[in-house]
Parts: structure tokens; sequence; C-alpha cells
């Protein structure tokens, strides 16, 4: 039987932190962000041991409202993932760039859906950027001007200047859950970028945590095809069952 639990359930018993950040949009500086902080003593247990896809759905409304809630330091629950996402050099197999190259151009997954992204331990050579319309038009601006560039050459100088003008944030290295909206509600968009202080520092570094996706429409349509070598491991065919009644009835 699947246990539902509500967001109330979670300012009941964690300290809550809420608009954690102020971004700069084209129209003006909005806080927004949540970030929950769970007793120790109740890591393991329902519903703080629930599945990704349990959080997007129950979380639903939270998400929309806060467009990024945190959860640090939440023991993964790899049931049903995505794509688990390592260091570029471990994916030289694949034909997908969005896992074979260090950085990508901005995008929102699956709109209106959230995505959810979790990991494990430090992710050392990647992150994710998290930005507003702006960060994103500078990123477009940029491409548009020199179409020749390489995307890790425009990261390379777009990145520092948009974390700097508060109009992106630099998320999802540390261990711990992230869901971010995907609706027009707060225009966020995110990419995977390089810790490029990281990457020079450690030169011969090509292992890395894997950052592990989730989301409903990839569980439904393309789980299989974003890396060839994703494998059955930690598949739950009941989960999925639900999260195709619960995408057809909403």
């Amino acid at each position: 039987m699947r246990k539902t639990f509500t967001f109330n359930d979670f300012t009941q018993a964690c300290e809550i932190e809420e608009n954690t950040f102020q971004l700069q949009y084209k129209n003006g500086t909005k806080e927004l962000g949540a970030k929950i902080v769970i007793p120790p003593a109740l890591l393991g247990t329902h519903p703080y041991n629930a599945s990704a896809y349990d959080f997007l759905q129950f979380f639903r409304q939270a998400i929309y409202e806060y467009g990024i809630i945190e959860i640090p330091a939440l023991p993964l629950n790899l049931s049903n993932y995505t794509v688990a996402m390592k260091a570029p050099e471990e994916h030289r197999y694949s034909s997908n760039p969005y896992l074979s190259e260090s950085c990508q151009s901005p995008h929102q997954d699956t709109p209106p859906y959230p995505t959810a992204f979790w990991l494990g331990k430090e992710r050392l050579l990647s992150a994710t950027w998290i930005m507003t319309d702006l960060a994103a038009e500078q990123f477009f601006e940029e491409q548009h001007k020199s179409p020749h560039q390489s995307v890790e050459t425009i990261h390379r100088a777009i990145v520092p200047k948009t974390l700097k003008d508060k109009s992106a944030l630099l998320l999802n290295h540390r261990p711990g859950l992230l869901l971010i909206d995907n609706s027009s509600h707060h225009q966020l968009y995110h990419a995977k970028t390089c810790r490029f202080d990281n990457r020079n520092a450690m030169p011969t570094l090509q292992q890395d945590t894997p950052m592990y996706t989730f989301n409903e429409v990839g569980l439904m349509h393309y789980i299989d095809t974003l890396d060839e070598q994703r494998g059955t491991k930690h598949r739950n065919q009941e989960e999925s069952a639900w999260v195709k009644l619960h995408m057809k009835n909403t």
C-alpha cells in the first residue's frame, strides 16, 4: 500500500527555511526557495525514506510555490531513477551529449512537470546551474554573438557573471535531494555545468559521484533511451504503474 504524505507533515517535524534565495530577473528581484532540515533521528523512517516520485507528486504544489526545494543530506532512494550522470569521461560510450559533455545549454526538463536531482556524496566535477530568464538570456545572447564557441567556453565566461549578479545559483553538488519547478511560474532554467576550479585542481580525475535524475515523463517515455548502459537495476514496476496512473489523471 502506498503511503501518502504532505508538505505540512514536514513542516510539523522539520525546520523549514523559506525564501532561501534572492534572484535577479529581467523584471526585478524575487525571493524563492525552501530548505527542509530533517532531524537525523527521523532519517530512514516514513515519509523521509520515500522515493523521488513521492516527493515530486506529494510536494507538487510546494515545488510550484517555492520554485526550488532542497533537502540536504537526505539518503538516496534510487527507485526508478531516470539517468545517473557521472563524470563526462565515464560516459564516452554514450550518444547522449548530456552525459558525455561537461556543460549543457539552459533548458527545462519536462515542463510543466518538476524535476528531482539526488546525490549520495559530493559531486566534485559538476554542479547544476539554476538560472532566471535574465541569466538564460545572457547565455543565448553570447551563443548568438559567437555561434562557433563551444557551450563549455560560454559557461566559463557566463556562469561566474550570473552568480555575481545573482541571476543564477550553483547547486546540486552536495548530498541530498533537490526539487526544481519547470513551469512558467518562476521562469527557472537549469543546466549541468563544470566545477572548473576543481577540474583545474584535479586534472587527472575522471570519475565522479553519480547524480541521479528523476522525472515522471522520463520514467514513462525515455528511461531506457537516455543512457545505453542504464540497465534494469532499481526498477520498481509497481511504482511505475502508479506514476503512469497519476500522470493519466492529472
